[in-house]
Protein backbone atom coordinates (compact mmCIF):
# COMPACT_ATOMS: atom_id res chain seq x y z
CA UNK A 1 0.00 0.00 0.00
CA UNK A 2 1.26 3.45 -0.88
CA UNK A 3 0.73 5.96 1.82
CA UNK A 4 1.02 9.38 0.38
CA UNK A 5 2.10 12.36 2.67
CA UNK A 6 3.54 14.47 -0.15
CA UNK A 7 2.92 17.72 -0.99
CA UNK A 8 1.26 16.32 -4.51
CA UNK A 9 3.37 18.40 -6.66
CA UNK A 10 3.93 17.72 -10.27
CA UNK A 11 6.92 15.82 -9.53
CA UNK A 12 5.51 13.47 -6.77
CA UNK A 13 2.39 12.57 -8.73
CA UNK A 14 4.54 11.69 -11.47
CA UNK A 15 7.14 9.19 -8.66
CA UNK A 16 3.60 7.80 -7.48
CA UNK A 17 2.84 6.00 -9.86
CA UNK A 18 6.00 4.55 -10.40
CA UNK A 19 6.60 3.43 -6.93
CA UNK A 20 3.25 1.45 -7.13
CA UNK A 21 5.22 -0.50 -9.69
CA UNK A 22 8.16 -0.63 -6.84
CA UNK A 23 5.70 -2.11 -4.37
CA UNK A 24 4.59 -4.63 -6.47
CA UNK A 25 7.82 -5.88 -6.76
CA UNK A 26 8.81 -5.65 -3.60
CA UNK A 27 6.08 -7.88 -2.75
CA UNK A 28 6.24 -10.26 -5.45
CA UNK A 29 9.55 -11.32 -4.06
CA UNK A 30 8.67 -11.65 -0.44
CA UNK A 31 6.07 -13.61 -1.59
CA UNK A 32 7.69 -15.62 -3.89
CA UNK A 33 10.68 -16.21 -0.67
CA UNK A 34 7.65 -17.02 1.55
CA UNK A 35 5.30 -18.80 -0.48
CA UNK A 36 2.40 -17.14 1.15
CA UNK A 37 0.84 -13.73 0.15
CA UNK A 38 3.07 -10.52 1.33
CA UNK A 39 2.64 -6.93 0.92
CA UNK A 40 4.67 -4.11 1.00
CA UNK A 41 4.37 -0.65 2.29
CA UNK A 42 5.49 2.85 0.76
CA UNK A 43 5.66 5.95 3.09
CA UNK A 44 5.83 9.21 0.63
CA UNK A 45 6.89 11.61 2.93
CA UNK A 46 6.54 15.54 1.77
CA UNK A 47 10.24 15.59 0.28
CA UNK A 48 9.44 12.69 -1.87
CA UNK A 49 11.94 13.75 -4.98
CA UNK A 50 14.39 12.72 -7.38
CA UNK A 51 17.37 10.52 -6.22
CA UNK A 52 21.16 11.68 -6.80
CA UNK A 53 22.28 7.98 -7.47
CA UNK A 54 20.79 6.70 -10.84
CA UNK A 55 21.28 3.09 -9.84
CA UNK A 56 18.61 3.17 -7.21
CA UNK A 57 16.39 5.18 -9.39
CA UNK A 58 16.22 2.68 -11.85
CA UNK A 59 15.68 -0.01 -9.15
CA UNK A 60 12.46 1.81 -8.05
CA UNK A 61 13.75 3.64 -5.61
CA UNK A 62 13.51 7.32 -5.07
CA UNK A 63 14.31 9.89 -1.91
CA UNK A 64 12.01 10.82 0.86
CA UNK A 65 10.21 7.67 1.36
CA UNK A 66 9.98 4.54 3.11
CA UNK A 67 10.14 0.91 1.71
CA UNK A 68 8.40 -1.73 4.33
CA UNK A 69 8.02 -5.52 3.46
CA UNK A 70 6.37 -8.20 5.47
CA UNK A 71 8.84 -10.30 6.92
CA UNK A 72 9.41 -13.18 4.50
CA UNK A 73 10.59 -16.49 5.54
CA UNK A 74 13.76 -15.88 3.63
CA UNK A 75 15.14 -12.72 4.32
CA UNK A 76 16.31 -10.24 1.48
CA UNK A 77 17.62 -6.94 0.46
CA UNK A 78 16.91 -4.64 -2.03
CA UNK A 79 20.41 -3.86 -3.39
CA UNK A 80 19.35 -0.94 -5.81
CA UNK A 81 18.14 0.82 -2.60
CA UNK A 82 21.74 1.44 -2.51
CA UNK A 83 21.84 1.01 1.33
CA UNK A 84 24.40 3.01 3.39
CA UNK A 85 24.18 5.24 6.81
CA UNK A 86 23.32 9.17 6.83
CA UNK A 87 21.94 11.37 9.63
CA UNK A 88 22.18 15.07 11.47
CA UNK A 89 23.49 15.46 14.94
CA UNK A 90 23.69 18.55 16.99
CA UNK A 91 25.49 19.90 20.27
CA UNK A 92 24.97 22.81 22.34
CA UNK A 93 28.00 25.08 22.85
CA UNK A 94 28.38 26.14 26.54
CA UNK A 95 30.08 29.19 25.34
CA UNK A 96 29.58 32.45 22.57
CA UNK A 97 31.02 30.65 20.07
CA UNK A 98 32.70 33.48 17.37
CA UNK A 99 33.00 32.37 13.71
CA UNK A 100 36.68 33.01 13.72
CA UNK A 101 37.07 30.66 16.15
CA UNK A 102 34.61 28.21 14.63
CA UNK A 103 35.74 27.79 11.55
CA UNK A 104 39.67 27.54 12.84
CA UNK A 105 38.33 24.88 15.15
CA UNK A 106 36.59 23.26 11.71
CA UNK A 107 39.32 22.97 9.74
CA UNK A 108 42.00 22.21 12.49
CA UNK A 109 39.86 18.64 12.49
CA UNK A 110 38.85 18.64 8.86
CA UNK A 111 42.43 17.58 7.81
CA UNK A 112 43.09 15.13 9.98
CA UNK A 113 41.74 12.08 8.42
CA UNK A 114 44.04 9.29 10.35
CA UNK A 115 40.81 7.71 11.41
CA UNK A 116 37.50 8.68 9.46
CA UNK A 117 37.00 10.02 5.61
CA UNK A 118 35.39 12.95 6.47
CA UNK A 119 32.86 14.35 4.04
CA UNK A 120 31.00 16.96 5.59
CA UNK A 121 32.18 19.02 2.63
CA UNK A 122 30.96 16.64 0.16
CA UNK A 123 27.36 16.12 -1.66
CA UNK A 124 24.88 18.21 0.39
CA UNK A 125 26.43 17.40 3.56
CA UNK A 126 27.36 20.44 5.92
CA UNK A 127 28.71 21.63 8.97
CA UNK A 128 27.02 24.97 10.55
CA UNK A 129 27.26 26.82 13.55
CA UNK A 130 23.69 27.79 14.51
CA UNK A 131 21.85 30.32 17.35
CA UNK A 132 18.95 29.78 18.83
CA UNK A 133 17.58 33.28 20.22
CA UNK A 134 15.38 31.76 22.75
CA UNK A 135 15.00 29.27 25.98
CA UNK A 136 12.70 26.34 25.04
CA UNK A 137 11.86 24.48 28.16
CA UNK A 138 9.17 22.47 26.52
CA UNK A 139 12.28 20.44 24.79
CA UNK A 140 14.97 21.48 26.98
CA UNK A 141 16.80 23.74 24.89
CA UNK A 142 18.93 26.57 25.83
CA UNK A 143 19.50 30.32 24.44
CA UNK A 144 22.76 30.38 22.44
CA UNK A 145 25.04 28.77 19.81
CA UNK A 146 24.80 25.02 18.41
CA UNK A 147 27.29 22.88 16.41
CA UNK A 148 24.74 21.19 13.67
CA UNK A 149 26.65 18.43 10.71
CA UNK A 150 25.40 16.42 8.55
CA UNK A 151 27.26 13.39 7.00
CA UNK A 152 27.06 10.26 6.10
CA UNK A 153 29.77 6.41 6.63
CA UNK A 154 31.59 6.93 3.51
CA UNK A 155 33.31 4.55 4.87
CA UNK A 156 32.00 1.44 4.11
CA UNK A 157 29.53 2.51 1.05
CA UNK A 158 31.59 0.35 -1.61
CA UNK A 159 30.71 -2.84 0.78
CA UNK A 160 26.86 -1.81 0.58
CA UNK A 161 26.09 -0.49 -2.97
CA UNK A 162 25.73 -3.30 -5.83
CA UNK A 163 29.03 -2.91 -7.25
CA UNK A 164 30.61 -4.98 -9.75
CA UNK A 165 32.79 -7.38 -8.03
CA UNK A 166 31.73 -6.73 -3.91
CA UNK A 167 31.14 -9.52 -1.94
CA UNK A 168 27.87 -10.24 -2.78
CA UNK A 169 27.33 -9.24 -6.40
CA UNK A 170 27.38 -12.60 -7.72
CA UNK A 171 24.47 -13.24 -5.75
CA UNK A 172 21.88 -10.73 -6.93
CA UNK A 173 18.92 -12.23 -8.29
CA UNK A 174 16.52 -10.05 -10.15
CA UNK A 175 12.35 -10.34 -10.06
CA UNK A 176 10.93 -7.93 -13.05
CA UNK A 177 7.38 -7.13 -14.28
CA UNK A 178 8.41 -5.77 -17.95
CA UNK A 179 11.70 -5.13 -19.69
CA UNK A 180 12.03 -1.70 -17.84
CA UNK A 181 11.07 -2.17 -13.95
CA UNK A 182 12.98 -4.54 -11.98
CA UNK A 183 14.00 -5.52 -8.17
CA UNK A 184 17.19 -6.81 -7.70
CA UNK A 185 17.76 -8.22 -4.52
CA UNK A 186 20.19 -10.57 -2.46
CA UNK A 187 18.69 -13.69 0.15
CA UNK A 188 19.65 -15.82 3.20
CA UNK A 189 22.67 -15.54 4.69
CA UNK A 190 24.23 -13.42 2.16
CA UNK A 191 20.99 -10.88 3.26
CA UNK A 192 21.37 -11.70 6.93
CA UNK A 193 25.06 -10.41 6.55
CA UNK A 194 24.09 -7.17 4.56
CA UNK A 195 21.64 -6.35 7.47
CA UNK A 196 24.22 -6.53 10.39
CA UNK A 197 26.51 -4.34 8.50
CA UNK A 198 24.32 -1.79 7.56
CA UNK A 199 22.77 -1.88 11.80
CA UNK A 200 26.62 -1.58 12.81
CA UNK A 201 26.69 1.49 10.93
CA UNK A 202 23.68 3.14 12.24
CA UNK A 203 26.27 3.02 15.82
CA UNK A 204 29.07 4.15 13.60
CA UNK A 205 27.59 6.82 12.03
CA UNK A 206 26.17 8.52 15.41
CA UNK A 207 29.50 8.02 16.85
CA UNK A 208 31.29 9.39 13.91
CA UNK A 209 29.39 12.57 14.12
CA UNK A 210 29.66 12.67 17.90
CA UNK A 211 33.54 12.19 17.41
CA UNK A 212 33.56 14.82 15.16
CA UNK A 213 31.83 17.45 16.91
CA UNK A 214 33.98 16.59 19.79
CA UNK A 215 37.34 17.43 18.52
CA UNK A 216 35.98 20.63 17.43
CA UNK A 217 34.39 21.62 20.61
CA UNK A 218 36.44 20.00 23.46
CA UNK A 219 35.41 21.08 26.32
CA UNK A 220 32.79 24.08 25.08
CA UNK A 221 30.56 20.66 24.12
CA UNK A 222 27.12 20.94 25.45
CA UNK A 223 24.59 18.33 25.88
CA UNK A 224 23.71 16.62 22.64
CA UNK A 225 20.11 17.32 21.81
CA UNK A 226 19.73 14.35 18.49
CA UNK A 227 22.11 12.21 16.77
CA UNK A 228 19.61 10.96 13.95
CA UNK A 229 19.68 9.00 10.65
CA UNK A 230 17.31 9.59 8.05
CA UNK A 231 19.06 7.06 5.61
CA UNK A 232 19.67 2.95 6.45
CA UNK A 233 17.87 0.07 7.51
CA UNK A 234 16.52 0.57 11.31
CA UNK A 235 15.29 -3.35 10.56
CA UNK A 236 16.02 -6.04 8.66
CA UNK A 237 12.31 -5.54 6.43
CA UNK A 238 12.78 -1.36 5.79
CA UNK A 239 14.57 1.02 4.23
CA UNK A 240 14.54 4.47 5.21
CA UNK A 241 15.87 6.91 1.91
CA UNK A 242 16.10 10.63 3.64
CA UNK A 243 13.27 10.01 6.81
CA UNK A 244 13.63 9.74 9.93
CA UNK A 245 12.65 6.77 12.35
CA UNK A 246 12.07 8.62 16.01
CA UNK A 247 10.08 9.50 18.37
CA UNK A 248 12.33 11.71 19.96
CA UNK A 249 13.79 15.64 17.98
CA UNK A 250 14.90 15.42 14.39
CA UNK A 251 15.83 18.28 12.06
CA UNK A 252 14.04 19.55 8.88
CA UNK A 253 16.24 21.10 6.97
CA UNK A 254 15.87 23.73 4.31
CA UNK A 255 18.75 25.18 2.58
CA UNK A 256 22.14 26.53 2.37
CA UNK A 257 22.05 29.45 5.18
CA UNK A 258 18.73 29.32 6.18
CA UNK A 259 16.33 28.30 9.54
CA UNK A 260 16.91 25.27 10.73
CA UNK A 261 14.05 23.40 12.09
CA UNK A 262 14.00 21.06 15.48
CA UNK A 263 10.78 19.11 15.34
CA UNK A 264 8.86 15.27 16.58
CA UNK A 265 5.87 13.55 16.16
CA UNK A 266 2.49 14.95 17.68
CA UNK A 267 1.13 12.83 20.26
CA UNK A 268 -1.03 9.54 19.18
CA UNK A 269 0.67 10.77 15.75
CA UNK A 270 -0.44 7.69 12.72
CA UNK A 271 3.81 7.22 12.13
CA UNK A 272 7.01 8.03 13.47
CA UNK A 273 8.26 8.55 10.29
CA UNK A 274 9.87 12.83 9.92
CA UNK A 275 11.19 14.07 6.49
CA UNK A 276 14.48 14.82 6.74
CA UNK A 277 14.29 18.08 4.62
CA UNK A 278 12.20 19.23 1.10
CA UNK A 279 13.82 17.10 -1.58
CA UNK A 280 14.74 17.73 -5.31
CA UNK A 281 11.73 17.90 -7.99
CA UNK A 282 11.62 17.73 -11.74
CA UNK A 283 12.63 21.09 -13.80
CA UNK A 284 9.40 22.71 -15.21
CA UNK A 285 8.12 20.59 -18.47
CA UNK A 286 11.06 17.80 -17.76
CA UNK A 287 9.57 14.39 -17.45
CA UNK A 288 10.51 10.89 -16.02
CA UNK A 289 10.56 7.55 -17.64
CA UNK A 290 11.71 4.41 -18.06
CA UNK A 291 13.66 2.28 -20.58
CA UNK A 292 15.42 -0.53 -20.76
CA UNK A 293 18.65 -0.53 -18.75
CA UNK A 294 18.28 3.66 -18.55
CA UNK A 295 15.98 6.60 -17.23
CA UNK A 296 15.28 9.52 -18.64
CA UNK A 297 14.53 12.52 -17.12
CA UNK A 298 13.68 15.72 -19.56
CA UNK A 299 15.33 14.77 -23.03
CA UNK A 300 18.50 13.18 -21.10
CA UNK A 301 19.03 9.38 -20.76
CA UNK A 302 20.64 7.90 -17.48
CA UNK A 303 22.61 4.46 -17.45
CA UNK A 304 24.76 4.44 -13.89
CA UNK A 305 26.49 7.41 -12.10
CA UNK A 306 24.70 10.54 -10.89
CA UNK A 307 22.20 13.38 -12.24
CA UNK A 308 23.48 17.37 -12.03
CA UNK A 309 21.82 18.81 -9.02
CA UNK A 310 20.76 22.62 -10.28
CA UNK A 311 20.13 20.86 -14.35
CA UNK A 312 18.55 17.44 -14.01
CA UNK A 313 17.00 17.86 -10.61
CA UNK A 314 16.13 21.53 -8.73
CA UNK A 315 15.77 21.91 -5.21
CA UNK A 316 12.22 22.52 -3.93
CA UNK A 317 11.55 25.63 -2.80
CA UNK A 318 10.70 27.54 -5.68
CA UNK A 319 9.37 30.88 -3.50
CA UNK A 320 10.54 33.80 -2.51
CA UNK A 321 13.18 32.83 0.74
CA UNK A 322 12.27 35.40 3.49
CA UNK A 323 11.61 33.98 7.09
CA UNK A 324 7.80 34.20 6.85
CA UNK A 325 7.65 32.38 3.67
CA UNK A 326 9.71 29.54 4.90
CA UNK A 327 7.93 29.20 7.85
CA UNK A 328 4.95 28.98 6.13
CA UNK A 329 6.27 26.32 3.71
CA UNK A 330 7.60 24.46 7.31
CA UNK A 331 3.81 24.89 8.89
CA UNK A 332 2.73 23.32 5.68
CA UNK A 333 5.17 20.04 5.87
CA UNK A 334 4.04 20.19 9.48
CA UNK A 335 0.53 19.80 9.11
CA UNK A 336 1.20 16.77 6.60
CA UNK A 337 3.23 14.63 8.78
CA UNK A 338 1.62 15.55 11.87
CA UNK A 339 4.87 17.35 13.29
CA UNK A 340 5.12 19.88 16.38
CA UNK A 341 7.62 22.55 15.54
CA UNK A 342 9.96 22.43 18.47
CA UNK A 343 12.68 25.33 17.68
CA UNK A 344 13.92 27.37 14.66
CA UNK A 345 17.94 27.59 14.81
CA UNK A 346 19.45 30.37 12.47
CA UNK A 347 22.75 29.70 10.58
CA UNK A 348 25.81 31.59 11.34
CA UNK A 349 28.63 30.11 9.07
CA UNK A 350 28.68 26.90 7.42
CA UNK A 351 31.15 24.50 5.45
CA UNK A 352 29.63 22.61 2.70
CA UNK A 353 30.75 21.61 -0.84
CA UNK A 354 30.52 25.25 -1.77
CA UNK A 355 33.26 26.19 0.56
CA UNK A 356 32.92 27.57 3.88
CA UNK A 357 30.34 30.93 3.80
CA UNK A 358 28.84 33.10 6.84
CA UNK A 359 25.01 33.68 7.03
CA UNK A 360 24.81 36.38 9.67
CA UNK A 361 27.25 38.74 11.73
Amino acid sequence: MIYNLTLNDRTQKILLRELETTEKLISKVATKLSSTQKTCDIYAMSDLGIAHNVTRMKGGFFTGAVYKWEHSDIPFIPVDATINVCGTALYWINFDMQVSEFKKKCEKVLSDTSKYNWNFTNGNHFISLCHLENDDNHIGMKKGYYMLVHASACEYKEQLYPTVGNWYHQDIKTGRVDDCRYLRYIEGKKAEKFYKIAEMLKTFNAERNYTFCQRVLKTEMGKEVLNVAHYGMPTVHEVLIGVQKTEGLATLLTSSGKNVYIVKKMENAKNNYIPHGFGLELPEKSDFTYHKNAIQIGEKKFCSGSITIGEDAISRHSFPETDENLRKYVRKIAEINELEICAELKQICSFSANGFQVWRG
